[in-house]
């Protein structure tokens, strides 16, 4: 039963995310051809996933002074969290409910698997086919590459910071330990939000405002739908708060490298939330970022 309200609930998910658009992607131009109406940002295939792969593993080394206080202000955040994690549990156990706890598994069994992550992207990757579509196809690569690439960093963590499970214990091993540390299912989990958000749901210059609330809608279920595999995994005893706020970080981190990499660096986002004032009829107008999302706007 779990098993199926997941599919179902992967399902509403994928369909509420994809754009609503024509099936075919050309339409003729001036000159008598054909231009892509959605075509990708980078090249498909795996040279781009090589590229994609150097880019997230290598970013640290291309910090400047503001990533780098970034990185310090979340690892701060996270050591802050090791002194209340025992507090957090035990309320959590204090206030356990049967049924909240299988509505948060029914979540986590939806959006906290792999297999899940492959479910979405051959989603996407169907609708790109569907649709002549290159940009969804390259949603469900960088989908895949997200996971791929978040999953070894939890596994890592764990060999450096481990923790036991919170049914277990609370110890603390540094490098020699072989616990817990980075949740894997909230990486996962997380690792979808990048990819779908930043890519499908950005408001366009051309939106109603009934589409551009659906479009919130969206971006805030999908931070929530993760969230509460999170908490599942706090709920059920598996982890402790700082491992899953780890695992948060990780899974989104990763995808939006990955996307910013695809349209050539995080300076998209900064254009994003510039505030800009326009003329209007009759005055002028205020416009906050720059009124299509950027891979649009590259492509016009």
């Amino acid at each position: 039963m779990i098993a199926a309200r997941g599919a179902v609930l992967l399902a509403a998910v994928l369909a509420a995310h994809l754009d609503v658009s024509p099936a075919r992607a050309d339409e003729p131009d001036r000159e008598g051809g054909f231009v892509d109406r959605f075509p990708a940002e980078a090249p498909l295939g795996w040279r781009q996933a090589g590229r994609d792969l150097k880019y997230v593993y290598t970013r640290p080394a291309h910090l400047d002074r503001k990533g780098w206080s970034k990185v310090a202000w979340t690892l701060g955040s996270v050591a802050t969290l090791y002194l209340v994690r025992e507090e957090v549990a035990e309320g959590i156990r204090r206030n356990h409910n049967q049924d909240v706890e299988d509505a948060l598994t029914t979540v986590r069994d939806a959006m906290g698997k792999v297999g899940s992550v492959g479910v979405v992207s051959v989603g996407y990757l169907w609708a790109g086919a569907a649709r002549d579509s290159a940009y969804d196809k390259e949603t469900a690569q960088i989908l895949a590459e997200s996971v791929l690439y978040a999953l070894p960093i939890a596994g890592v963590g764990g060999r450096i910071l481990a923790t036991q499970r919170p049914a277990k214990g609370d110890d603390i091993q540094f490098v020699q330990g072989e616990g817990h540390s980075i949740s894997a299912d909230v990486t996962i989990a997380a690792s979808m939000l990048a990819p779908i958000i930043d890519r499908h749901l950005q408001p366009d210059g051309d939106d109603t405002p009934r589409r551009i609330f659906w479009k919130r809608f969206g971006t805030w279920s999908l931070y929530s739908l993760a969230g509460m595999v999170a908490l599942q995994r706090m709920y059920t005893d598996r982890h402790y708060l700082p491992d899953v706020v780890l695992g948060y970080a990780n899974g989104l981190t990763v995808g939006r490298l990955i996307v910013d990499n695809h349209r050539g660096g995080r300076e998209w986002r900064d254009r994003r939330r510039r505030v800009r004032i326009e003329p209007a009829a009759g005055g002028v107008r205020i416009v906050w970022g720059p009124g299509l999302t950027a891979g649009r706007v590259a492509h016009e």
